[in-house]
């Protein structure tokens, strides 16, 4: 974690003005323990007691004053700011304050103007953004951005079209400032790690903590200018582009099914161990009229087992009707024999057909 101490000295920046992450604990939704401390300077609050001439210009002071009776009998110069609302000040449309106290308020209303701004918290969704992973994949990503706004100088003034669907241009819903570096942020970090890895290795699939700390303190750099405060930016959904999604999807089964057959293979072999260590036993301590397996005998339960654990289909039954149990070489000769004579009395029968 970052010295906050240290941080102020260094900077001289005022600690009001360090905006620390939230945590857990907080009503708002984040998924980040800690993120980047950045600077969100507040707004200059403007006075409103003593008939609201306290932070106004001496020339609207001056104008007001003339037309005070008429201001009071009217109630002209009063205006509410509601719960999680901000209000910036102009007078002759130059910046004098924000009014952030939820309430009724007074000042001077003429040349005045209020341009307000909301602070709830909000979500922005980022809908199949293509985005390309560390192995040049094109990857199909979507992301949610929880955010609130803390500045209503820099929304209203300093920046324009800050988020979609803003309480005063609710039209606006593409092309906004942090729509744009949201989507380059993601493009930029997604880029590091490849869509899936072995495991114990980092990928888009597994670092998904690691990846939404990354993307906070990222996009909150970037999005300083709106005072915009980024709460989480989580990815909710991730699949390969459809022009690779079918190879992939093969290579996927095809690493699916290897596994599977190793297992199966690493089975087969335990259970056949087990099998003739078991009839070895049994044969050796039970009677003495057992004999002992003798080695041919092994390899063919060996053999017969792994080929019924390892098919994949229904084994049937064979059995040898051979009281000796094999077949005489001289047998094997005439029957070898036979099939040749019959090969080629076949053939001559072609021939002269």
């Amino acid at each position: 974690l970052v010295d906050y101490e240290s941080l102020l000295t260094q900077s001289n920046v005022p600690k009001s003005n360090i905006i620390k992450g939230r945590n857990d604990d907080d009503d708002h939704v984040d998924d980040v323990d800690d993120f980047v401390d950045c600077e969100l300077d507040d707004d200059p609050v403007m006075g409103t007691s003593c008939l609201g001439l306290v932070d106004t210009p001496f020339a609207a002071t001056v104008t007001n004053i003339a037309c005070l009776p008429l201001c009071l009998l009217g109630c002209l110069g009063c205006f509410v700011i509601n719960e999680r609302q901000h209000a910036a000040v102009l007078y002759f449309g130059k910046y004098v304050g924000s009014v952030q106290t939820p309430g009724i308020h007074f000042s001077p209303p003429l040349c005045r103007e209020l341009r307000r701004m909301s602070t709830a918290t909000r979500t922005m969704d980022m809908k199949n953004l293509k985005v390309v992973d560390s192995r040049g994949n094109p990857v199909i990503v979507s992301a949610v951005v929880t955010f609130e706004a803390t500045s209503a100088k820099k929304a209203r003034i300093d920046v324009e079209n800050p988020w979609p669907n803003a309480t005063w241009q609710p039209h606006v819903t593409t092309g906004t400032f942090l729509q744009l570096q949201a989507q380059a942020v993601l493009k930029q970090v997604t880029s590091q790690f490849p869509y899936e890895a072995p495991p114990g290795k980092p990928s888009l699939q597994t670092e998904g903590r690691s990846i939404t700390r990354q993307l906070v303190e990222t996009l909150q750099r970037r999005v300083l200018p709106t005072g915009a405060r980024i709460l989480s930016f989580d990815l909710v959904d991730l699949s390969y582009a459809p022009e690779i999604a079918q190879s992939m999807l093969l290579r996927q089964q095809a690493t699916a099914l290897v596994e599977a057959r190793k297992l199966i293979v690493e089975a087969a072999v335990d259970m056949t161990s087990t099998a003739i260590q078991d009839l070895q036993t049994k044969a050796m301590t039970e009677s003495s009229h057992i004999e002992p397996l003798r080695q041919e005998a092994i390899e063919r339960i060996s053999s017969n087992l792994l080929t019924v654990v390892c098919s994949n289909e229904a084994v049937t039954p064979m059995v040898s009707m051979n009281s000796e149990n094999e077949i005489k070489e001289e047998h094997i000769e005439e029957l070898t024999n036979s099939i040749k004579l019959l090969n080629i009395r076949l053939m001559q029968m072609q021939q002269s057909g």
